[in-house]
């Protein structure tokens, strides 16, 4: 079947849920959209007819039926079907087929909604529908760094009760709003490409610095895009900027998801933390922010902690200070990282705390060991990588000042 240009691809397993998956399309198609389903099913045959049957998926995939069929345990058919839409929905995708993808499903359903998404770009609206969304980590675990957005049923999809059509058309509603939401302000737009695009890490304690920076930038004609370096939205930022991104620079502002992943901590940004920009040889100036406290689990709370300098930030975070040695491993870490960057690179580091809650003069401060790192850190890097040192906190305007001034000079 020929697609037509700009439908909205229904995933569902339609041995389970195909009379839920035809009840929407059917309300798709009445706000003016086309709804196609796409039949993601693991057993069994599905309940009605589907746009893309499974046997096409499954070649999109790249395997043979013969092969597909000798498998017959569900959790091995599983990536057999998300492999095929992720590859389906991605080439649906770049015919300009598809302009939104909405799923249905429980637990299982929705992860594999989830892992399909995945495969589309940043801005692409993307809705899950689920009864399990409130499942405890099932957001964070399987939509992960994605713009996928999650709706909650409450109820089994189960039937057309009225309670489910009354999702379902809400459900509608909201995929075919998102549509025209994308056709409003696309990616893509003439205003957009004439600006400079530039992604910087945001993180509560330096978010003053972080504004002054915005809007710095701005009044030059630049555009800044934030990412919560919480260890979510910094990883979410190296993922895009992987898959070749409009970025022209990086303010790293926020760089402490690199050591909170080299300790095991709570705000672990991955392994491949702070190493995208180099790779793509964007231009990139690096900061502290949050670089010499950790966030470590409750669970994996030690005790040797309690003798440590703490901040408590809100209910659910406290920060402990990093010891020396803990503070040598994460300057020889991120060294490495810079050190391999393709473009240039200038680190800065403010003498008079690195965020809002170590200023000089707070309890959290500590200069003696906020010097040891830098010390490290300089030693370890290239020498062509510019370490400028700036007599003031952070949160100060003579440091944002000196990223905007750092930043300028290389773009």
């Amino acid at each position: 079947m020929e697609i037509p240009q700009g439908s909205i691809i229904i995933l569902v397993m339609a041995e389970e849920k195909w009379e839920e998956a035809d009840f929407l399309r059917s309300r798709i198609n009445s706000l003016g959209c086309r709804g196609i389903i796409l039949d993601m099913g693991l057993t069994g045959e599905p309940a009605g007819p589907c746009d893309i049957g499974r046997a096409e998926v499954i070649a999109a995939g790249g395997i043979r039926q013969a092969d597909e069929e000798a498998v017959k345990d569900r959790g091995q058919r599983m990536p057999i079907m998300i492999g095929g839409g992720r590859n389906k929905v991605k080439e649906l995708y770049l015919k300009g087929s598809l302009s939104g993808v909405i799923s249905l499903g429980g637990t299982t359903g929705t992860q594999m909604g989830a892992a399909i998404m995945k495969a589309l770009p940043f801005g692409v609206p993307k809705l899950a529908v689920s009864s399990t969304a409130s499942l405890k980590g099932f957001a964070s675990r399987y939509l992960g760094t994605s713009d996928v957005t999650l709706m909650h049923t409450v109820v089994e999809i189960a039937g057309l009760n009225r309670f489910m059509r009354n999702a379902l058309s809400r459900a509608a509603g909201a995929i075919c709003a998102m549509k025209q939401g994308t056709e409003m302000e696309p990616l893509d737009s003439e205003g957009m490409a004439v600006r400079t695009m530039i992604a910087m890490t945001h993180f509560g304690p330096c978010e003053e610095c972080a504004t002054a920076v915005r809007s710095g930038l701005e009044k030059l004609g630049h555009e800044v895009v934030g990412f919560s370096a919480a260890g979510i939205g910094d990883r979410a930022m190296e993922e895009i900027i992987e898959s070749g991104s409009p970025f022209s620079a990086v303010i790293d502002l926020a760089t402490g998801g690199v050591g909170e992943e080299l300790l095991g901590f709570s705000r672990a940004a991955g392994p491949s933390r702070l190493e995208a920009a180099g790779k793509k040889g964007i231009p990139q100036v690096v900061s502290l922010s949050g670089v010499n406290f950790g966030s470590p689990w409750k669970y994996k709370y030690k005790p040797e902690y309690e003798s440590r300098k703490k901040y408590r930030y809100d209910s659910a975070r406290t920060f402990i200070r990093l010891s020396e040695e803990e503070l040598y491993g994460v300057a020889a870490k991120m060294a490495e990282k810079l050190n391999s960057s393709k473009g240039p690179v200038k680190v800065l580091v403010p003498l008079g705390g690195w965020s809002s809650v170590d200023k000089r003069g707070s309890v959290f401060y500590d200069k003696k060991l906020d010097s040891i790192f830098a010390w490290e850190l300089k030693k370890a890097l290239r020498e062509d990588i510019g370490v400028i040192e700036v007599d003031a906190d952070l949160e100060s305007p003579l440091f944002s000042a000196a990223v905007v001034d750092s930043l300028v000079d290389m773009i």
